[in-house]
């Protein structure tokens, strides 16, 4: 790639040939459609291979609303942020952050204060590949990394040498789980996961959630949320939905901020209600402080 353009400026076929020429790279099976880079698609972004968008087509069908659901997730992770900056906050942890894509939460974070340090954090080797380039692109590697680990080894993330090179624990930290729980089972523990991270967070830290569900949705859209989960049975990762009352268990030993756990809709709106509701009940979330 030639330095200053990102993956986006490029025409598919391009794309298709530079992301799959990473994953065969890294030893990975680019046969089979990535979580990661199926976000991306929903959103309408670069980092995906034609695999990826065949599944999306395929999903779309199970779930029409899955692309609305996808710009309101991340539209909250947004408003999250920006929560977390007028707080004060200026470190940010990203766990699941995924490919590079529309609305980058070091983008939001630097829109607040240009001296917040982010540090990304993602299991998928693509992910952070080209997470890497981008910030080398943008010459933020001062105050942004990108570390490749996973959710469940918190030891890992936390004494990453550029986590603590960038991230001050003795200071709050707005701690960001956006659209990752789902792909975490209940085998795994995410509950203790979370306590455990926030034992190593400062008072005054935050933590951002947010859930695909469909406890409170109509009959038919329940019925299209347990199709798409068996969808993803076909992926490299699992799909779990959790309720309301679940959801609310993840923030045990947090202080819920108003609203509370909602639709994403619903928390802290700052732009006028977008006209495609479709995805309402679909999602949960959520922002906890710690006392």
């Amino acid at each position: 790639m030639t330095a200053g353009r990102d993956m986006s400026d490029y025409d598919t076929p391009f794309q298709d040939m530079a992301v799959t020429a990473w994953l065969e790279a890294a030893g990975i099976d680019a046969s089979l459609p990535s979580p990661d880079r199926v976000y991306d698609a929903y959103l309408g972004g670069s980092h995906n291979t034609a695999v990826d968008r065949a599944f999306v087509e395929k999903v779309e069908q199970i779930l029409p609303s899955i692309k609305p659901l996808a710009r309101s997730n991340r539209s909250f992770l947004r408003r999250a942020v920006t929560f977390a900056a007028s707080q004060g906050i200026t470190q940010f942890l990203d766990i699941g952050s995924g490919a590079p894509t529309v609305g980058n939460v070091h983008e939001i974070a630097f829109k607040a204060n240009p001296a917040a340090h982010v540090v990304y954090v993602d299991s998928n080797t693509i992910a952070v590949q080209s997470s890497a380039i981008r910030l080398q692109e943008q010459m933020v590697t001062d105050r942004v990394a990108m570390i490749q680990e996973d959710l469940r080894n918190p030891d890992g993330i936390l004494n990453h040498p550029r986590t603590l090179e960038l991230i001050d624990f003795s200071k709050p930290v707005c701690l960001l789980m956006v659209a990752l729980l789902h792909f975490v089972g209940d085998e795994d523990k995410p509950g203790e996961l979370i306590s455990y991270y926030r034992s190593k967070l400062a008072p005054g830290s935050l933590l951002a959630l947010s859930h695909i569900c469909s406890d409170e949705a109509p009959q038919d859209q329940k019925d299209q949320v347990a199709a798409f989960v068996k969808a993803y049975e076909n992926t490299t990762t699992r799909l779990y939905t959790r309720t309301k009352a679940e959801m609310e268990k993840l923030f045990d030993g947090w202080v819920m901020q108003e609203p509370g756990v909602v639709h994403p809709p619903d928390w802290r709106p700052d732009n006028p209600i977008d006209s495609d509701m479709s995805a309402y009940y679909l999602g949960w979330c959520g922002v906890g402080r710690k006392a």
